[in-house]
């Protein structure tokens, strides 16, 4: 019985790594953030706030404020990328799944791990956090 039970998050790890039900992507480096925009703003923008997508939405998580936080605590992009893919892969609550698909799913996962909570003080999405503190640079005009 316990080796049932294990296998099914097996089977679901194995899916997410996949990418989208078996469908050959490119990952995180071959993908279109600007796909992933243009189908972010439609298609989930309007349940999802996401700054840089200008998107307001009130029904899912506030992906900047979700995704702030592990960005500041020194997330690198490729962590929160593989994040926001198991979450459209598994889509659960009033996330309806298959949103989006395959290549599609990843450009969407990328665009928004490479944009969401940019402007949390302390987060850089390279994952590289300089010791936690932020410099800032200003131009005298």
């Amino acid at each position: 019985m316990r080796g049932r039970l294990l296998a099914i998050p097996l089977a679901a790890a194995a899916l997410v790594a996949a990418g989208c039900g078996g469908e050959e992507t490119t990952g995180l480096d071959g993908a279109s953030r600007s796909n992933g925009r243009e189908l972010f703003v439609p298609t989930c923008g309007s349940c999802h706030t996401l700054a840089e997508a200008g998107t307001a939405g009130t029904v899912g998580p506030n992906l900047d404020e979700a995704l702030g936080y592990p960005c500041k605590q020194g997330f690198a992009e490729d962590t929160i990328y593989s994040v926001v893919l198991g979450q459209i892969d598994l889509a659960q609550g009033t996330m309806p799944a298959d949103l989006v698909t395959g290549q599609d799913a990843v450009d969407v996962a990328a665009y928004v791990a490479s944009v969401a909570g940019k402007d949390v003080p302390g987060c850089d999405p390279s994952g590289d956090q300089g010791g936690g503190t932020t410099t800032e640079t200003s131009s005298s005009g």
